[in-house]
């Protein structure tokens, strides 16, 4: 990369901070405090690589190896599945335990919020980052009003909801299985008198063998559920496996 290409790359740097200095808005801030640690991290490497060309061109390269630049460590993504939810009259609230979470920057710490989802992105946490996704909700938010709140171990996420509907799952998908489980129960015949979970299983069985990660999360904490509650029962099937 040319000087002059460096100097432009501290140009944008300097106006993305006066930016950040006039914004009031929350999220327009972490969104520019975001990009203001990616273009930083972007102009040193190309410094680096800069003074390392010139020494090489004038014999005065190391023998020894440059250290890692922060841009080139190569972090791991982990998709975050636990969690617990509650809820008011004016809020769904999902509790996502992240441990350490709170010693990372305040704008390493995104949720994005659409009408029916939310996505929650924690950046950069010992060299791992966690994302926790639910898609298809039960009932629609209001993602403006919707934010997040970091804890001791834990991100707490509330969802401004647009009706004060009570909600009797977190999502569609809750729904659906709780629907099926109900129909299958209710239906009268001979295998559900001889089996009344053998059916029901077969039918998640295929549910969770076609469906995305939300519905196999979901399956599997239904699952773990009803053999909480029938532990006494022998020979159970096997849980559902990935």
């Amino acid at each position: 990369m040319s000087q002059q290409a460096i100097e432009n790359l501290t140009l944008d740097l300097e106006e993305l901070k006066q930016l950040a200095d006039g914004a009031k808005r929350s999220r327009v801030q972490q969104m520019l405090s975001i990009d203001i640690r990616k273009l930083e991290t972007d102009l040193q490497h190309q410094k680096d690589l800069l003074v390392a060309k010139e020494k090489e061109s004038s014999g005065e390269a190391s023998s020894k190896p440059p250290a890692p630049v922060p841009g080139d460590v190569k972090r791991y993504r982990i998709e975050l599945k636990e969690y617990a939810w509650d809820q008011s009259d004016k809020f769904i609230k999902i509790f996502v335990t992240v441990n350490e979470v709170q010693q990372v920057p305040e704008e390493s710490v995104n949720v994005e919020f659409t009408a029916s989802s939310f996505n929650l992105l924690v950046s950069n946490l010992n060299n791992k980052d966690y994302v926790f996704t639910v898609n298809h909700l039960l009932h629609e938010i209001d993602p403006a009003k919707s934010y997040r709140r970091v804890k001791s171990d834990m991100v707490a996420i509330y969802l401004a909801k647009v009706k004060p509907t009570k909600w009797g799952h977190m999502t569609l998908t809750a729904k659906r299985l709780q629907d099926m489980k109900d129909e299958r129960m209710s239906k009268s015949s001979k295998d559900t008198e001889a089996d009344p979970s053998g059916g029901l299983m077969k039918i998640m069985q295929q549910l969770y063998d076609s469906g995305d990660s939300e519905t196999k999360r979901m399956i599997n904490k239904a699952w773990h559920e009803s053999q909480n509650k029938k532990s006494e029962l022998q020979g159970a099937p096997a849980p559902f496996t990935e």
